[in-house]
């Protein structure tokens, strides 16, 4: 039988230490604007920035225009 008492997975992080990043910049095709190429997040609570590309090889692209705001029209 399956307890119902205790959950089957403890949580490890309490939920005051997560750390979700925040996009603060995009960069866009210069030929394309509305293709995103790729998201920097900033963490909160290190200040950390990431870059994470969304090109096929998941590499820094080749060209592309950095944009702190994007443009939803």
């Amino acid at each position: 039988m399956t307890s119902t008492e205790d959950p089957a997975l403890a949580r490890t992080i309490p939920p005051s230490e997560f750390d979700i990043g925040m996009p603060v910049e995009w960069m866009v095709d210069p030929d394309r604007p509305e293709t995103i190429l790729g998201v920097t997040y900033e963490f909160s609570q290190t200040g950390e920035r990431k870059t994470v590309w969304y090109t096929p090889n998941k590499r820094r692209a080749k060209k592309a225009l950095v944009v702190s705001k994007l443009n939803q029209g």
